[in-house]
C-alpha cells in the first residue's frame, strides 16, 4: 500500500491531525506521521468560548510519531499531509 506521511509537532491541533489520519487509512493509504524527532507528541484543541474572539487552548491527545524529519526518503511517499495548530 502507498504512504502517506502526516507533519505532526508539539501543539498539533488534535482534530485537524487525527481526522485526517483517520481518513487517508479509509482510502486505503497507510498513514505515517513525521516530526522533528521520533517520539511522543502532545496535541491541543481549540475551541471559540461564546462572546470570545480568539480560540482558547488546552491540551489534546498526544500521538506518536514514526519517523523523524531526517530519516524520510521523500521517494516512499506518494503525499503528505501538514496538519493544522502551531507546529512544527
Amino acid at each position: 500500500m502507498d504512504k502517506v506521511l502526516i507533519i505532526v509537532g508539539d501543539a498539533t491541533e488534535t482534530v485537524d491531525t487525527l481526522y485526517p489520519f483517520l481518513r487517508i487509512q479509509e482510502d486505503g493509504f497507510i498513514p505515517v506521521v513525521a516530526g522533528p524527532d521520533k517520539r511522543r507528541y502532545q496535541m491541543v484543541l481549540h475551541e471559540i468560548p461564546p462572546g470570545w474572539d480568539i480560540t482558547e487552548e488546552w491540551k489534546g491527545y498526544s500521538i506518536n510519531a514514526d519517523i523523524a524529519f531526517r530519516d524520510i526518503d521523500p521517494s516512499e511517499y506518494v503525499g503528505i499531509f501538514f496538519s493544522g495548530g502551531r507546529a512544527p
